[in-house]
């Protein structure tokens, strides 16, 4: 358990005792009775039931196990967790899942204002910060007044929701102000919560995708997802913008290369964009364009010369726009040994919440030799692998090296590296980049890396315990060592000395003693 302590009437405040950061905090006279209040981090993986993603959201951090399961307490508690989503400058936010019983998941009710956690807390806690404070460390509070299965830190587009009733309201969005929903009297004939979901196209990635001549706008959702209005809600939209001034239109009523796009798909399903232009009249004003729909879902604005291809770029596009940006590190480790001094070994790992220093790499002798800083990564996207100077990654002609990259797990990348010159330094730097090299478009400025660390490999390893690895062991012995050992386990002495005559005649005494 990363936290696992008693509470009372007297309250407590414990933190992890890893390097997880979380943190627990229950003011006096909140438990009946005493209790042990537990909680430990785990891979959604390890769930028979995990939460169902949307498009574009992901997990901050790993899935929170709380025990005892269903206590409730007599006021609310704050769980302070560290996450690793990127917010963009608040593009995207937070939001907290739960599941009471580890089938079905929903949205914790509680939110942790700043007003409702001083009120929780009551002075009696000196240490707790204020909310942008929290905002610069990343890390997310939770109130609850009882614990749950699970809880689920989820990272998704930034929803500005309103509670909207048969008097009508109106929905403008904080990232995009231009972007707004105008809901007339009787569109709704109950009070209901509806969102509106804004996400940025950046145009340098509509250049890199689809060339300079297409731009876009922002893509605009209205939740819930396909749901009937009783009359027609009007959407404002800024116009498409271009990274290159020069393909400015100027839009009038007549502008074929204006496409509206829409889908309908709802929950997890992806996204099916449709080409509705020629059913929706557009109504411009200055920088904006103005429609009505009598449904809820996904609208887009593509401004292309081929209106045929508009929904498949779409698709494209939105596919690659939707990828959810988390924090993570990138460590270099390196071996040289003696039987080949012009090559090393090198192992590259991405890691989000995992320790910087790896167990096996130690083992292995192997050395740190880089750590960069927080960076901004794409959760499922590959990076990959190109480096100067005076080292050479050793791989196949037309291959380039990729590291994939997943949240929460271990991304790790071996490979080979041979010094080009053994008169100079064996240095050389190392660029994790977006694309592969023959993606790119030479009319395009030369791409930025995501990271790029400096190597310098480490003496050559004169001497190491001897190890016997996988390699060097053919499958038929290693079960007979296998079984072997299994058999040592039981503890008996008979058992242990056949086995230690077994491997004395053998000559196999090293790999016993690795065990």
């Amino acid at each position: 358990f990363l936290v696992s302590f008693l509470v009372d009437a007297r309250g407590g405040a414990m933190s992890g005792c890893r390097h997880s950061g979380v943190r627990i905090l229950v003011p006096p006279n909140r438990a009946t009775m005493p209790t042990r209040v537990t909680c430990k981090l785990v891979k959604k993986e390890k769930l028979s039931f995990p939460p169902q993603l949307l498009e574009g959201e992901g997990l901050a951090t790993r899935v929170l196990v709380m025990g005892p399961v269903g206590v409730k307490f007599e006021g609310p508690i704050l769980i302070e967790v560290p996450h690793f989503a990127s917010l963009r400058d608040k593009e995207r936010e937070i939001c907290i899942l739960r599941s009471d019983n580890g089938e079905t998941w929903y949205e914790h009710g509680l939110s942790a204002t700043e007003s409702n956690v001083q009120d929780a807390m009551d002075g009696h806690f000196d240490d707790v910060e204020n909310a942008e404070n929290f905002y610069q460390r990343r890390v997310t509070r939770i109130l609850t007044s009882d614990l749950p299965e699970y809880f689920a830190i989820v990272t998704r587009l930034k929803q500005e929701i309103s509670v909207i009733g048969p008097q009508g309201g109106i929905i403008s969005s904080t990232v995009i102000p231009q972007v707004q929903a105008v809901f007339p009297e009787g569109a709704l004939t109950k009070n209901i919560k509806v969102g509106l979901q804004v996400l940025p196209i950046s145009p340098d990635l509509v250049m890199k995708m689809l060339g300079n001549r297409i731009a876009v706008s922002p893509c605009v959702t209205i939740e819930p997802r396909r749901r009937k209005f009783h009359k027609p809600i009007t959407l404002t939209l800024p116009l498409p913008r271009a990274s290159q001034k020069s393909m400015m239109n100027q839009y009038a009523s007549e502008t074929p290369t204006l496409r509206l796009l829409c889908s309908l798909a709802g929950g997890s399903m992806p996204a099916l964009w449709e080409d509705i232009t020629t059913t929706t009249p557009l109504t411009f004003v200055q920088d904006c364009v103005s429609f009505t729909t009598t449904v809820s879902a996904r609208f887009w604005l593509m401004d292309c010369q081929n209106i045929s291809d508009s929904s498949k770029m779409a698709m494209d596009l939105y596919r690659e726009s939707i990828l959810v940006p988390m924090f993570s590190r990138f460590v270099v480790f390196s071996k040289r040994l003696h039987t080949n001094p012009q090559e090393a070994r090198l192992r590259v790992f991405c890691v989000t919440d995992d320790k910087v220093e790896k167990t096996l790499e130690t083992q292995e002798h192997f050395e740190e030799i880089a750590t960069s800083r927080i960076t901004e990564v794409l959760d499922g996207r590959p990076l990959f692998i190109e480096m100067i100077g005076n080292l050479i990654p050793i791989t196949k002609s037309d291959e380039q090296l990729q590291l994939r990259v997943k949240s929460f797990h271990e991304n790790r990348l071996p490979f080979l590296v041979r010094i080009r010159n053994s008169d100079e330094e064996a240095s050389g730097r190392i660029f994790f980049m977006r694309d592969p090299k023959h993606f790119r478009n030479e009319s395009l400025p030369p791409p930025s890396p995501v990271c790029n660390l400096l190597l310098t490999l480490p003496d050559v390893l004169r001497s190491e315990s001897r190890r016997i690895s996988s390699e060097e062991i053919d499958q038929s012995e290693f079960i007979v060592y296998f079984s072997a050992l299994t058999v040592l386990l039981t503890f008996n002495a008979q058992n242990v000395k056949f086995i230690y005559n077994y491997f004395l005649n053998n000559k196999k005494i090293v790999f016993l003693s690795y065990f």
